[in-house]
């Protein structure tokens, strides 16, 4: 498996609140943004994703343990190759269709999310 970019996103229930602690915090603009949904900043050795949580990510839906907080994103060139690769080792979720690409969700033995991502 050839890893392209790994970057750590973060669930945030109050996304407007938080989008303007990272402007704040890396004094620059998200160079992603899509309004009440994902916003990403990247500046000198940190990319990092904002998201706001879908009614089935929440956790008023979901036990805290089920609820990611942070998860770290593998950009992959071949989705079906990762999952190929660390099905033995980790437990897979199904490949969903996104706006951006392809993903999975896999969780490592202590159940952290790490979505391996496809871009299209």
């Amino acid at each position: 498996m050839k890893i392209a970019k790994a970057w750590t996103t973060i669930a945030a229930v109050e996304f407007d609140r938080s989008v303007a602690f990272y402007r704040h915090l890396f004094q620059q603009e998200p160079q992603r943004f899509a309004p009440g949904k994902y916003a990403e900043f990247e500046t000198t050795g940190i990319r990092l994703g904002i998201y706001h949580p879908t009614m089935e990510e929440s956790p008023e839906k979901a036990p805290i343990t089920l609820f990611p907080a942070m998860s770290l994103c593998v950009q992959i060139e071949n989705l079906d190759n990762a999952i190929a690769h660390l099905e033995p080792e980790a437990h897979i979720g199904e490949i969903r269709s996104v706006s951006h690409g392809r993903e999975a969700y896999a969780y490592d033995p202590d159940g952290n999310r790490i979505i391996l991502y496809e871009p299209k």
